[in-house]
């Protein structure tokens, strides 16, 4: 069929009151404006909730970037010396990253690189980077909805590009990869403009044209090595236009080539000034596709997983259907637009489908094509139902917008909602600040944040791998049960059967869909003072706080902060462990040290430690009334320690003055420093 030929009255989705309306709705910058509102809303969507889980850091290819721009930050070099994807993301991250980094150095929200702690995994010490790289994401993301008009109104009609945009633009599976710092919308975004120009192509067989396709293929490749596939649709083009003339015009396609190697060396510069570390990558990426069994599915050639993704997820029935019908119509009467269009969906869909690991994130760039043909069969049955039954033609489309737009709306809802009630992890942290005193030690199926709440914080498998009462005697005020070791929602029976109590709080909701996170089960042991494994009999107080006793032994050699092996009698190089217990009744006005001395009978020190508590990350003006603090105050011994009975001196100092808080014991202050107890040395 001629793509020149023109439809009467498929330039607007919907027509109602006279032609000449239509006709100035369909023309001039009211569309512009339209599209311009849609892709507002499309930002919105994606900016609104996009803080999501942070500091927690739920997406495994996020912290890859950022860690390549804080290098680069760090050190100057541009080189990012890992290539399992391309670098022009990178580049750009770099930029917008570079820009918050430079405001918050200027602000006070950020010390130097080299005098951070910079973590991303799991968890991250800079959200802001995080957020910037998000943000960038999100605008390209809108930016592609822009563009879906552009090519909608271009190839077809203004009704269609405007169906086509607000179909991307409500796309949960496209709003859901706009908040994150990866690549596959930017690569995306490039294979639609990509596309454009490669139609452009084979409308005119201009030289502009063909170097316009070239550089952004290249492009498009340089953000994500599988959208090289986009260079495909520029050979198609090529053959659609010149036909049988299209071995003599094949200096324009070498020049789009050349064209597409200069997009991609422009985006991936150290492809060529690092080869090396650039073919490792490349050949690591297939390697790891090819062979490796991950991802959101597995097996080569598994189109069932990929129909139910889409069928599901992706575009949902009344995409898929559409879209196929839009097919259906560019092949019959946009017969280039429509080959074009297939000569990038079809190898890149066997490509991925060939693979033995397969993630759905490599979809998004077939999602944001698909916009444009949904759009298409729009407008097409509108302009046909308004041929055959004009009094209908408003009900079908509406009709049809609404199967399309219902459905991701209501899953665009959902998981908006479900990330602005925030994130399991970051309330339970914020509940322990407002009613776990500081000191209180917490034993958590659940990695800490980093900071402060780290010092009083050990991770654990299982929790039920010890008994209950276990956590108790070892010191430990509260314990954090986890969804994630349980690997299901609910909690399982063995952990109800385990816990004596019940939880003192609980983050997630009644299903994992309710919020972000696990879910979180927070319990208290009941640790008080009877629990000290070895109490002091006298009543010792240090300047308003009561040393209760300690626990002594050898350090357990698989998980040395959780408990000892109780013992008095050691060898020389052993490590003499030690936990104090502290029970605070008046707030100190002076940060101490904690020191402990071991004195022979002459009243020699032989060994020593002197440090703050939690090695000063719980400094002891912050300790609160009624609280209870265990700290761990572990001493080794000399190698050379001759035998025989020591004696344990424990006390406090200020390191500045070498001032002591007044120390009493059973009411009165005693001559010298505390001996609490002894050991042998064998």
């Amino acid at each position: 069929m001629d793509d020149r030929r023109q439809t009467i009255d498929d330039r607007s989705v919907v027509r109602s009151g006279p032609s000449s309306i239509v006709h100035r709705l369909s023309s001039g910058a009211w569309p512009w404006l339209l599209a311009g509102v849609i892709a507002l809303l499309a930002l919105a969507l994606r900016l609104w909730t996009i803080r999501q889980s942070l500091p927690y850091v739920n997406h495994p290819d996020e912290p890859n970037p950022v860690n390549y721009v804080v290098q680069m930050l760090r050190t100057g070099d541009l080189n990012p010396h890992a290539f399992q994807k391309p670098s022009l993301y990178v580049y750009l991250l770099l930029a917008v990253v570079a820009v918050d980094y430079r405001w918050g150095l200027a602000t006070g929200l950020y010390a130097p690189l080299d005098q951070m702690t910079v973590t991303t995994y799991l968890y991250t010490t800079v959200p802001g980077f995080f957020m910037a790289g998000r943000a960038l994401t999100a605008v390209i993301g809108s930016l592609s909805v822009l563009a879906v008009f552009a090519l909608g109104k271009r190839l077809w009609s203004v009704g269609a590009g405007l169906v086509a945009a607000l179909v991307l633009a409500t796309l949960p599976f496209h709003i859901s990869h706009s908040q994150y710092v990866t690549t596959d919308v930017t690569s995306a975004f490039l294979v639609l403009l990509a596309f454009g120009a490669a139609v452009w192509v084979a409308q005119t067989g201009r030289w502009r044209a063909y170097l316009l396709a070239g550089l952004l293929a290249g492009l498009a490749a340089s953000t994500k090595y599988n959208a090289g596939v986009a260079a495909l649709m520029v050979v198609a083009a090529h053959g659609l236009h010149w036909r049988g003339q299209a071995l003599r015009q094949l200096p324009r396609l070498v020049g789009a080539g050349a064209a597409a190697v200069g997009g991609f060396v422009l985006g991936t510069p150290f492809a060529l000034l690092s080869w090396p570390e650039f073919w490792r990558g490349l050949t690591g990426q297939i390697g790891d596709y090819s062979a490796g069994q991950h991802g959101d599915f597995t097996g080569a050639w598994n189109w069932r997983g990929y129909f139910n993704f889409f069928w599901h997820e992706g575009l949902q029935p009344s995409g898929m259907i559409t879209m196929l019908v839009g097919v259906a119509v560019l092949l019959r009467r946009r017969a280039r637009v429509g080959v074009v269009w297939l000569s990038f969906i079809v190898p890149y869909m066997l490509l991925h489908m060939a693979q033995s690991s397969h993630f759905i994130r490599n979809m998004v760039p077939v999602g944001v094509l698909a916009a444009l043909p949904i759009g298409v069969a729009v407008a097409a049955v509108g302009a046909w139902t308004a041929q055959r039954a004009p009094r209908l033609r408003a009900v079908v489309v509406v009709i049809m917008l609404a199967a399309l737009l219902v459905p991701a709306a209501v899953d665009t809802m959902r998981a908006q909602a479900r990330q602005a009630r925030g994130d399991t992890r970051v309330q339970m942290t914020s509940w322990i600040d407002a009613h776990v005193p500081p000191g209180a030690q917490i034993a958590a199926e659940l990695m800490p944040l980093p900071g402060p709440l780290e010092s009083r914080w050990t991770t654990v498998e299982a929790l039920p791998d010890h008994p209950f009462a276990w956590y108790r005697q070892q010191g430990y005020a509260f314990v954090i049960a986890s969804s994630d070791a349980w690997h299901q929602w609910d909690m399982p029976d063995r952990y109800r059967a385990w816990a004596t109590t019940e939880p003192v709080a609980e983050f997630g909701g009644a299903t994992a869909q309710h919020m972000l996170g696990p879910h979180l089960a927070v319990f208290q042991t009941g640790l008080s003072p009877a629990d000290v494994p070895e109490p002091l009999a006298d009543d010792v107080e240090f300047g308003g706080t009561r040393l209760l006793g300690f626990a002594i032994g050898q350090p357990l050699p698989d998980a040395p902060r959780i408990g000892l092996k109780p013992a008095h009698t050691f060898k020389p190089g052993d490590v003499l462990g030690l936990r104090t217990f502290w029970q605070v009744q008046q707030p100190f006005s002076e940060d101490y040290f904690i020191y402990v001395h071991l004195l022979n009978a002459q009243g020699d020190t032989v060994a020593q430690r002197d440090a703050p508590p939690w090695q000063g990350r719980f400094p002891t003006s912050t300790w609160q009334p009624g609280s209870m603090v265990v700290d761990v105050n572990d001493v080794p011994l000399p190698g050379n320690l001759p035998p025989g009975d020591y004696t344990l001196e424990i006390g406090m100092f200020n390191p500045l003055t070498n001032a002591r808080p007044p120390l009493t014991v059973n009411g009165q202050a005693p001559e010298g420093a505390l001996h609490a107890g002894t050991i042998h040395v064998k």
